[in-house]
């Protein structure tokens, strides 16, 4: 009697391992996953989405720049790869001054390099479009 029961312990175990098996892999057929080619591992550098560095470009006085906050002109600027800042510095030294010259000179040398020669005459006429389709006007 006890191998009998045993038997079909042995029998039940059997035949619901193999069906759970054969159901997980009609699962795994139907339902999509992250992986397209088997081939290529996704977890690698090259596969990692890209950083954008965002340099700033320091004005004293934000009257200059057009549309200064406005997210839309924000996200122009981003995806150009600056943003503009102001400069909270209350003393008006030699040493700050030079710092935001260098630093100015850098990003848009940068700028001129990447985005090309008219990058800022770019970067103005597309937040004119940004501000006639905002309705936000300057001052």
């Amino acid at each position: 009697m006890k191998t009998y029961l045993s038997f079909l312990l042995l029998i039940a175990l059997l035949f619901f391992g193999f069906t759970s098996h054969s159901q997980q892999s009609n699962a795994s057929e139907h339902f999509p996953t992250s992986r397209v080619d088997q081939r290529v591992n996704e977890n690698t550098k090259e596969n990692a989405p890209k950083q954008l560095n965002i340099r700033y470009i320091y004005k004293k006085n934000p009257g200059d720049i057009m549309l200064y906050g406005n997210p839309c002109a924000l996200q122009i600027t981003r995806d150009m790869g600056f943003e503009y800042a102001r400069e909270h510095r209350p003393d008006d030294r030699f040493s700050a001054t030079w710092r935001r010259f260098k630093n100015n000179l850098g990003t848009k040398s940068k700028l001129f390099f990447t985005k090309g020669p008219w990058w800022k005459a770019t970067v103005n006429k597309r937040i004119k479009r940004c501000a006639q389709y905002s309705g936000d006007r300057r001052g």
